[in-house]
């Protein structure tokens, strides 16, 4: 469950409650290229592709970093493509680099 979200020019903060056990979790995004948030009503994710364990999780061969003209072949280092899925909405983040820290 989205608890808290806070995004600046330095990176994006976002604050995590897991349902079941209450525990909550601190994650920083830092050197950002992209969010996006999408609301339950227009998720467009196909369920085969959301891991059934987790609602955290990380896109390989990224179409999103695709069309942001990030690829291997013009970029050193890529940046990371992350999901986080909530109850109400889905939340895309391409960064750099990420930290978790329980809250």
């Amino acid at each position: 469950m989205l608890i808290e979200m806070a995004y600046d020019l330095d990176g994006v903060e976002v604050v995590l409650a897991e349902e079941e056990t209450r525990q909550r979790w601190h994650i920083e995004f830092d050197e950002v290229v992209g969010v996006k948030i999408i609301t339950a009503k227009h998720m467009e994710w196909p369920i085969a592709q959301i891991p059934s364990d987790g609602g955290f999780f990380e896109i390989t061969d990224s179409p999103w970093l695709a069309a942001l003209g990030l690829t291997e072949s013009n970029d050193l280092e890529l940046p990371h493509h992350w999901i986080i899925c909530c109850r109400s909405e889905l939340i895309e983040i391409a960064a750099y680099e990420v930290t978790f820290s329980q809250a």
